[in-house]
């Protein structure tokens, strides 16, 4: 190891490495400086267009918000306008509603007042029907007619829908049940076949035999009962009734039969039958059974039968009660609007 110390640099060295130093210093200096200031120019001019950027970007907001109020003062006006529109919309809804109920009102009026006409012309009918049928029956004993009459009433009647007239449709088919036991279509086929014997009187031959004493007093009686008030009668002899001509036994048999029919459409019941058994015991006394025309005649004969024993209908009642309950609707129908404006001025 060397021992010998190495010399210390001296002051004045030292400062001349100094002042050489220096330029290189300055010139680092002088780079930085430099290096600094681009650096600071490039940040001021990249700032600068931040700025710029940031500024068109302001302006850019500035005209969206402007157009955004635009839009939001023309979205209120609509919004206005529409809401105006609504409570048009509203009076016109509020408008027809009125006038629809008023509408409704009206026809329901209009649909109760036809009603009405329609219900008062129907029961007009009916009451035309059962007095028809009445009359006709209390006139004519025309079961047929007056049984049609009722069913036509009935048929009126159920075209009537309040209730009041309910019980009333009871009555008339009760009405109508008392004329279909009469039997009108017997009645009228019985008219006939007695119409038709009055014509086949003068085909009858007559029996050989004279008759009985009794057969000519109930003859004579016939007679007399048949021509009272018009022809008295009186025997002038006692010879028998044997000689009588032809003629007069078929008088006495066809006005037998003209009685049984007057009876009938009198319906009279007791003169019918009575007839009835005179024309039997004519027809057997002093007609030849054994012919083919009296055989004929006393079959037909056989077929007429005495009227049913029912009670005549009482078509009066339902005629009575339709009309009670007429006054009675129109009544009630009267009283309805009367308190109902009472109840309105409470």
């Amino acid at each position: 190891m060397d021992d010998n110390p190495i010399p210390a640099p001296s002051r004045a060295s030292r400062w001349r490495s100094v002042i050489r130093a220096l330029p290189f210093l300055a010139i680092v200096l002088l780079i930085a400086a430099l290096g600094q200031s681009y650096y600071a120019e490039r940040a001021a001019r990249h700032a600068l267009l931040l700025a710029s950027q940031q500024g068109e970007r302001v302006a850019a907001l500035q005209d969206a918000l402007g157009n955004l109020q635009q839009e939001r003062g023309s979205l209120s006006q609509r919004l206005d306008d529409a809401a105006a529109v609504n409570r048009a919309l509203r009076e016109e809804l509020l408008g027809l509603r009125e006038r629809t109920r008023t509408l409704e009102d009206a026809l329901a009026a209009l649909s109760e007042s036809r009603n009405g006409g329609t219900q008062a012309l129907r029961l007009d009918e009916a009451e035309f029907l059962l007095r028809m049928a009445a009359e006709r029956y209390r006139l004519f004993h025309d079961a047929a007619g007056a049984l049609d009459a009722t069913h036509l009433a009935a048929q009126a009647l159920a075209g009537v829908d309040a209730p009041v007239y309910a019980p009333l449709r009871g009555d008339v088919t009760a009405a109508a049940t008392a004329l279909q036991q009469l039997r009108p279509a017997d009645r009228q086929q019985q008219l006939d076949t007695l119409a038709v014997l009055r014509e086949q009187v003068w085909q009858l031959p007559l029996a050989d035999a004279a008759p009985a004493s009794a057969t000519q007093a109930g003859v004579l009686a016939r007679i007399g009962h048949a021509l009272a008030g018009l022809v008295r009668i009186r025997r002038t002899a006692q010879a028998p009734l044997a000689g009588a001509g032809a003629d007069l036994m078929h008088e006495l048999l066809a006005l037998d039969l003209a009685q049984a029919q007057s009876a009938l459409l009198a319906w009279d019941g007791t003169a019918y039958a009575s007839a009835l058994a005179a024309a039997h015991g004519l027809f057997d006394a002093r007609f030849a059974a054994a012919t083919p025309a009296a055989q004929q005649f006393a079959a037909q004969l056989a077929t007429l039968r005495p009227l049913p024993a029912t009670p005549l209908p009482q078509l009066d009642a339902a005629l009575t009660e339709l009309r009670r309950l007429r006054a009675l609707d129109a009544l009630q129908s009267t009283a309805a609007p009367v308190s109902a404006s009472r109840g309105a001025h409470r």
